[in-house]
């Protein structure tokens, strides 16, 4: 997936970040929008959207745990993904 900055995320369905967030927006429509918010934010290698409450939190750090599958996305910068 590309964000509208042209950044590449990988996508994971189900997964929810462990910690604290660096930014909280309510009301984002998509996880294409979150993607992009997240290009946008300095630091910001991974985004939580949730299709329930249509809440994208942004993070710094990439930790996860299983959550709902229906609902929980989480896109991670692709520069943050590597092989090891």
């Amino acid at each position: 997936m590309f964000s509208s900055s042209g950044t590449r995320y990988s996508v994971f369905q189900r997964y929810v970040h462990i910690g604290t967030a660096i930014d909280v927006s309510a009301k984002v429509l998509s996880n294409l929008l979150c993607a992009s918010s997240c290009s946008k934010t300095e630091n910001c290698i991974s985004a939580h959207y949730n299709k329930a409450t249509l809440t994208c939190s942004l993070f710094d750090f990439l930790a996860f745990h299983q959550r709902d599958v229906e609902n929980d996305i989480t896109v991670v910068n692709s520069i943050a993904i590597t092989e090891n």
